[in-house]
């Protein structure tokens, strides 16, 4: 499929709703501890008046946007761009995780009303807000999106620092002062600070820094719902100051469940790139450089992927 990036060092034990299961364990972890989940095939749905069975037999994509706010920006009055837009989907058997993201400065981007926002899609979130955020991305993929979270940098950072460190194998080595990163190719652990910036170096643009959000989601929910990840649910859940998020917290324990039943789920990753872009450059337009993007050829790349 043109764009698709099949990474089979990807096809983890633990592969699960990025968003929901992020949330969910920490949300509900810090209250409760569920049970042991039995395997998918020995578990029906309504095994357990706790769960939604409704949820737990559909697909269920989630959109994360990550912001490019921090506690130092903030103070500055620096507005939020939502610079990392990744749609998680898990399949109705949950077999499959599918991961899909969408460069920032992608521009003309069809909007829920039948309009079209001109703009880089990462100003919508500020000047538009997350419902209509939503929309556009739903409506660019053709397919419903059932919920969104958002974060911004220290707040990711503060969700790795609690798991310790993560897990990521970068192909080549990565240097980049700009972000204090000096990473040689390879498996190895990097801790908050690290990781913060292994998704935030363009040194090989933004379509190797969308792989790399989606290598490092994987591998923080992979920590997170590990039981022997040793975590302080509560400071945590008191750091993320800018956690906003409609998921459905009375299905917390349907959340999970899904995240458990996905254990052997094959990821798809597709990175919104060429040929999908048709181009890339400054039209002279006043809106500098700027993404175009092959909108139907997106729409049915995704819907060939989620849109059963």
């Amino acid at each position: 499929m043109a764009g698709m990036q099949r990474n089979s060092a990807i096809l983890i034990g633990v592969a699960v709703v990025i968003a929901a299961i992020v949330v969910g364990f920490l949300l509900f972890r810090s209250d409760e501890t569920p049970e042991a989940s039995p395997s998918p095939a020995s578990v029906a749905p309504s095994a357990s008046s706790s769960l939604n069975a409704e949820l737990l037999d559909r697909r269920w994509p989630v959109l994360y946007v990550g912001t490019d706010l921090n506690a130092a920006r903030e103070a500055d009055g620096a507005a939020p761009n939502a610079d990392a837009l990744m749609v998680a989907s898990l399949s109705a058997d949950q077999s499959e995780l599918t991961l899909i993201s969408l460069p920032r400065d992608t521009v003309d981007v069809p909007l829920a009303d039948g309009g079209t926002w001109p703009e880089k899609i990462n100003s919508l979130y500020v000047q538009r807000g997350i419902d209509e955020l939503v929309g556009a991305m739903s409506t660019l993929y053709g397919v419903p999106i059932d919920a969104y979270i958002v974060l911004d940098m220290d707040d990711f950072q503060s969700t790795v620092d609690a798991v310790g460190t993560i897990d990521v194998s970068p192909p080549e080595p990565i240097v980049d002062p700009i972000v204090n990163l000096d990473l040689p190719a390879g498996d190895q652990e990097l801790d908050g600070e690290q990781t913060l910036g292994y998704v935030r170096t363009r040194v090989d643009e933004d379509y190797g820094r969308m792989g790399r959000q989606q290598e490092v989601s994987v591998s923080l929910v992979r920590k997170l719902v590990d039981p022997e990840t040793d975590i302080d649910v509560r400071a945590v859940m008191d750091s993320l100051d800018s956690l906003e998020t409609d998921l459905p917290l009375d299905d917390l324990p349907t959340l999970l469940e899904l995240g458990r039943r996905a254990g052997d789920a094959q990821v798809e990753n597709l990175i919104i790139q060429p040929p999908l872009i048709t181009f890339e450059g400054d039209r002279g337009d006043g809106r500098g450089y700027i993404l175009e993007i092959d909108v139907e050829a997106v729409r049915a790349e995704v819907q060939g992927l989620i849109g059963d």
